[in-house]
C-alpha cells in the first residue's frame, strides 16, 4: 500500500512550490541575444524548469519607483487571494536605473540599465548600457519565455499589467 502511495504522489512531487517571497530565490535573470546584457525578474515559478500546472501569467510592471519587489509582492498576495498560485506563473520585471536624476538603483554585474528619464523604460526607451535594447525588448524576452510549449504546454493566458509608469509602459 505504502508504494502504491509513492507511485501516486511522485508527479506531485516533482512540482516546486511556488516562490512566494521577494528574495534571491524568487529572481531569475533574463539575458539578452546571448550576453551579456541582462535584467532581473521576481517569479513564482522558473521559466527555465518544465511546468505542465502552469495554466495563467500574469506580468505586473512596477511604477516610476522602480520597485518590483513590492509588486511582485502584491501580485502574489492577489494570486492566493484567487486561490490560483498553484496553476499561474507570477512574473514581476526590474527595470533597474542608475542614470542619476532620482535614479540611483545599485546594478549587478551586466545588469542593464534603463533611463529613467526622457526616452526612459517606460516609454520603450532605449537602455544606457546596451543601445541595441529597449525597454520592449525585455518585455518581449519575457513572452517568448512564456511561450514556450515545451516549458508550459497549458498555458492558455497572459496578462500583463501595470501601474502609475508601469501602466504607461502596457498602455504604449
Amino acid at each position: 500500500m505504502r508504494a502504491l502511495l509513492l507511485v501516486l504522489l511522485a508527479p506531485l512531487a516533482s512540482f516546486a512550490a511556488p516562490c512566494t517571497k521577494a528574495a534571491p530565490d524568487c529572481t531569475e535573470w533574463i539575458t539578452f541575444s546571448g550576453g551579456p546584457s541582462r535584467s532581473l525578474i521576481y517569479r513564482t515559478y522558473s521559466l527555465e524548469q518544465k511546468n505542465d500546472r502552469i495554466t495563467r501569467a500574469l506580468v505586473v510592471v512596477h511604477g516610476a519607483g522602480r520597485d518590483a519587489d513590492n509588486y511582485f509582492r502584491t501580485a502574489v498576495a492577489a494570486a492566493f487571494l484567487a486561490a490560483a498560485l498553484d496553476d499561474t506563473i507570477v512574473i514581476s520585471p526590474r527595470y533597474a536605473s542608475n542614470s542619476g536624476r532620482g535614479c540611483q538603483d545599485k546594478l549587478a554585474q551586466n545588469e542593464v540599465n534603463w533611463s529613467c528619464n526622457g526616452d526612459s523604460w517606460r516609454s520603450g526607451g532605449t537602455s544606457i548600457s546596451d543601445t541595441k535594447l529597449t525597454s520592449y525588448d525585455f518585455a518581449d524576452e519575457i513572452l517568448r519565455k512564456l511561450a514556450r510549449k515545451d516549458m508550459f504546454p497549458n498555458l492558455k493566458s497572459i496578462v500583463v499589467s501595470g501601474h502609475s509608469a508601469g501602466g504607461q509602459f502596457v498602455n504604449r
